[in-house]
């Protein structure tokens, strides 16, 4: 009776693992890729003060979900910031992290998946040892949040890794 007490809580652990429920990159494949070169955006508000970074990371063109560009831009002490180009047409994707609200931000993306995972850290328990991850999808033309989970980590020690 006690092995199969202790059968049903490790199968019930496993069942509510966070890792075991992470999105996979194959799971969101890419359906359609630019053909020809990838469209500028209007270079207008917040994009106009960057044209030479934007343009410079769309020379190699698409690199993320098959028809976007994902441009990183740090900004010094851990921070990145990034612009999310859809090279059909040009529209800038909103892109909802970057700065110090989102501390040692990392993404991992790929051009054969629409799936963008992030990690950074949650520094607002003055601990940080505390990481949030979370997904995105770009299917639909727009980012979709997935799934969030947080984790722990050594105090002082990089999320993502």
């Amino acid at each position: 009776m006690m092995k199969l007490i202790s059968a049903l809580l490790a199968a019930s652990f496993l069942a509510v693992s966070p890792a075991a429920a992470e999105p996979k990159f194959g799971d969101y494949p890419t359906k359609m890729y630019l053909k020809g070169k990838s469209a500028l955006p209007q270079f207008a508000g917040s994009v106009a003060q960057f044209k030479t970074r934007i343009r410079n990371g769309m020379k190699s063109g698409p690199n993320y979900g098959g028809h976007f560009t994902l441009i990183e831009i740090g900004c010094g002490a851990s921070s990145i910031f990034a612009f999310l180009i859809d090279g059909r047409d040009g529209r800038v994707v909103d892109f909802p992290l970057g700065g110090e609200d989102n501390y040692q931000l990392q993404l991992r993306y790929g051009i054969d998946s629409t799936l963008l995972q992030t990690d950074w850290m949650d520094t607002s328990n003055d601990k940080y040892d505390t990481c949030v991850r979370r997904f995105y999808d770009v299917g639909s033309g727009n980012l979709t949040m997935v799934s969030e989970a947080t984790y722990t980590i050594k105090q002082f020690s990089f999320c993502g890794q």
